[in-house]
């Protein structure tokens, strides 16, 4: 049969392009439609859906062995960088992987005119349904109704419309039959070869790649222990500075300045947890800047202002017991009223309160140097009966204490911020530390004692050895020697780097008492001194702080230990106004002779009485003074060791 010249030209122009998708005739033309067209169309809707189907399981294989790809290139990027969101990471990409083959199975959705070439190209059905969609689009009168007068397989028409009109309702009507010897499984979901080979083979080597230890673990979770201590200690800090700024009085005071310090490094731990040694070097920084403004004898010199305010209230008042707790600002309300009060004493009377002052000027030089100058003042004017320059030197004195009071605080306050700046120097590099290592134990030799008595003499000699260092072994030696003699009764201390005492009777019985103790520093904690050369070094791993080896201490205290000569009533205790801190020394020997009839005085307190006083007094001077952490350590775990109720 001849072509009309219509269909030749539509032939000719659709050679180029073979692959080109028709369009769907009842969503590009008007109704009414063919029926035979409507049926064509519904019955390619079953194959629509099926092809569709196949295209999201082959893109579903795809995006599987996608996801196991990445998986694998993940968790193996994960052991050779510290990657902590890998986990996270790793469940989210399933995730990525779902979504994405959401978005490509939409995208694959097939259209119409794609369903027909692929029924053609599957079924062998030589572009029969594709043509039949393309010709209804091509000729719109022909996708209609056909037309009264006018049957499709009628006597060949006229004119060359007609004719052209029958032709495609002839091949359209082809096209719905041919339908019908398509295959029923067509379209049916096939495997795709190279994606489940590729998702596979990823997962095979994505099993041992997950069920190995992992040795990147270990730094996660040393950088998520630093980033932890960052934060513990960003809060410490900036407890602290509230403190400072509370006693701060004024903006140059140095606790508000380094408030302000404070706050900025806890600003820099919180916005760079990860950066440890940046962090170190500021937290050292400030420390030793901190420590350069403490005074090392800001205690004695406490020490000295707190029995200075006493004797002077005393002095003031005529009270034995007046200002007991030796508060400065009491002493310079009672040196005020002092001061308005000596128009009215004598000469006599004046004398005497001037040689009183004079007696304490060595211990005003010792408290400050402006309360020693403006008490010498007070005592000479005084002493030459000038009423008016005694008042105003006493009026300065009284200032001068104050001052000195403000200075003390301030100064015990700033050696407890750099105590606290220690300790989150030290936890901050305890949580740096790569791995845990075990440290050497400390060794320690148990100090030992010699004594000999003779009638009214004894002597005492200790030495001691020991390396209380947490993270590795350090040694430090001390040795001190007492020596006492007495008649009667007599007693002698001596004070070095060790302790000895003596103890003496008369009336032909002699008694005699040594001690001795070793400490492996230099320095002293309040009451006592020491000298040593050697504060000890440590190099080793990261132990835990090693605790004496031979505690002072057996496990049951019988009946020998249950109580300990600690006279600590006539001595004072330590804390107490009276109390003398040492400031270390070379160590003296001190002689004391006491004529008298001789009586047992051996007082003896029970252990579990005094040790309360011993730890307390111990932890104040840790948290005041300047103490490396090693001797930190091994004093709470000796302590710890003597704990009686453990």
């Amino acid at each position: 049969m001849r072509l009309p010249s219509s269909l030749r030209r539509l032939a000719m122009a659709s050679r180029p392009a073979p692959t080109v998708i028709p369009p769907d005739p009842l969503a590009t033309l008007a109704e009414p439609f063919d029926p035979e067209l409507v049926r064509l169309r519904a019955s390619l809707l079953p194959y629509r859906r099926r092809l569709w189907i196949r295209r999201l399981v082959r893109r579903g294989w795809i995006a599987l062995a996608a996801v196991v790809v990445a998986e694998l290139m993940l968790w193996t990027v994960g052991r050779i960088v510290p990657l902590e969101r890998t986990p996270l990471i790793g469940a989210a990409i399933p995730l990525v992987g779902l979504f994405g083959w959401l978005i490509a199975g939409m995208r694959a959705r097939p259209r119409l005119g794609e369903t027909a070439l692929a029924v053609d190209a599957e079924a062998a059905l030589g572009d029969r349904i594709s043509s039949a969609l393309e010709l209804a689009v091509a000729f719109p009168d022909s996708a209609g109704p056909v037309a009264d007068g006018m049957e499709p397989d009628g006597a060949e028409p006229l004119d060359e419309a007609a004719e052209t009109d029958r032709f495609v309702r002839r091949q359209r009507l082809d096209a719905r039959r041919s339908m019908a010897s398509a295959p029923t499984g067509l379209f049916r979901p096939r495997l795709s070869h190279r994606p489940a080979m590729v998702a596979a083979l990823a997962a095979l080597l994505l099993i041992p790649v997950t069920l190995l230890p992992n040795p990147q673990d270990a730094v996660i979770a040393q950088q998520q222990q630093v980033r932890e201590a960052a934060d513990r200690q960003a809060e410490r800090l900036d407890r602290v500075a509230e403190d400072l700024t509370a006693k701060g009085e004024d903006a140059n005071d140095p606790r508000t300045r380094l408030a302000q310090e404070l706050r900025d490094l806890a600003r820099q731990l919180r916005d760079h947890p990860d950066d440890l040694d940046a962090n170190l070097a500021r937290l050292g920084a400030i420390e030793t800047d901190v420590r350069a403004q403490v005074d090392p004898a800001n205690e004695q010199r406490a020490s000295s202002l707190t029995s200075l305010s006493r004797a002077l209230s005393s002095a003031a008042t005529g009270k034995t017991d007046e200002n007991r707790d030796g508060d400065p600002e009491k002493a310079r309300d009672d040196l005020k009223q002092l001061g308005d009060q000596l128009d009215g004493l004598t000469p006599e009377q004046q004398r005497e309160l001037a040689r009183q002052l004079a007696a304490l000027e060595a211990t005003a030089s010792q408290a400050d140097g402006a309360a020693g100058t403006a008490l010498s003042e007070a005592a000479q004017s005084l002493a030459q009966g000038d009423t008016a320059g005694a008042r105003t030197a006493l009026d300065r004195l009284g200032q001068a204490l104050t001052g000195a009071d403000r200075r003390v605080t301030t100064t015990r306050d700033l050696s407890g911020a750099a105590s606290r700046l220690q300790d989150a120097r030290r936890d901050l590099a305890d949580a740096g530390r790569r791995t845990a290592g075990q440290g050497q134990p400390g060794q320690g030799q148990q100090g030992q004692g010699q004594a000999q008595g003779s009638p009214g003499t004894g002597q005492g000699q200790g030495q001691g050895q020991g390396s209380p260092n947490p993270s590795g072994a350090g040694q430090g030696q001390g040795q001190g020697q007492g020596q006492g003699q007495g008649q009667g009764q007599g007693q002698g201390q001596g004070q070095g780097q060790g302790q000895g005492q003596g103890q003496g009777q008369g009336q032909g019985q002699g008694q005699g008492q040594g001690q001795g103790q070793g400490q492996g520093q230099g320095g002293a904690i309040g009451g006592g001194g020491s000298n040593a050369r050697s504060l000890g070094n440590g190099i080793g791993g990261n132990g835990r702080p090693a605790g004496p080896t031979n505690p002072n201490r057996p496990a049951e205290l019988g009946p020998d230990l249950s109580s300990v000569f600690a006279p600590f009533d006539r001595l004072g205790k330590p804390g107490d106004p009276s109390y003398v801190a040492g400031t270390g020394g070379d160590g003296q020997t001190q002689q004391g002779n006491q004529n008298g009839q001789g009586s047992n005085n051996g007082t003896l307190t029970p252990y579990q009485q005094v040790f309360t006083d011993f730890e307390k007094y111990a932890q104040t001077s840790l948290d005041r003074g300047y103490i490396p952490l090693s001797v930190k350590d091994y004093v709470r775990d000796y302590f710890s060791s003597l704990d009686p109720t453990n």
